[in-house]
């Protein structure tokens, strides 16, 4: 369990690292900047911008570009951290060459749907727990209140996410 975990770890951190050589490497900005101020006006990009934060962004073309670079990132590393992950396991674990291509499509595709559930209830929660009785909105709270408070709200999101793979695990295993 202990090894499963650092496992888990090294890949975690693998994939941060692709995501930014991705972010360095890829000149994908000026792609997004020109579809943003192409297809999306104004008030849609404040519309997009006051549903994912919950209130008005004085920037929000700045704010709807962040999201589609964050995704366009996501969509190239996912893939790559793939083939990574199955070039490791073809290597270590002898796999069959027939068999990395289905096994880096299930990889992709597990990652993807590990991505979109970690966001959704990182983001269910931002929205569901009781925030504004704590920090009450018009006031300032120093930086450590903030970061205990997001380090907290970051923690609820594994302790949740880890809790759903656990009943989906179990709930697989029963036959």
């Amino acid at each position: 369990m202990f090894l499963q975990g650092i496992w888990t770890s090294i890949r975690i951190v693998l994939f941060f690292i692709v995501m930014l050589a991705v972010a360095w490497g890829m000149p994908y900005e000026d792609l997004v900047d020109t579809f943003i101020y192409t297809h999306i006006s104004y008030s849609e990009a404040e519309k997009i911008t006051k549903q994912i934060l919950g209130e008005p962004y004085p920037e929000p073309y700045d704010s709807i570009s962040d999201y589609i670079s964050l995704i366009i990132n996501t969509l190239i590393s996912v893939p790559l951290m793939g083939v990574i992950i199955s070039a490791y396991n073809a290597i270590t674990r002898k796999t069959k060459s027939a068999e990395l291509p289905k096994e880096w499509a299930l990889s992709i595709l597990r990652r993807f749907g590990k991505i979109a559930l970690f966001t959704f209830l990182f983001w269910a929660l931002l929205r569901l727990l009781p925030y504004d009785m704590i920090f009450p909105a018009g006031e300032t709270h120093s930086n450590f209140v903030m970061t205990v408070a997001f380090g907290f709200h970051l923690l609820s999101a594994v302790f949740g996410y880890r809790f759903i793979t656990k009943i989906i695990k179990s709930a697989s295993k029963t036959p």
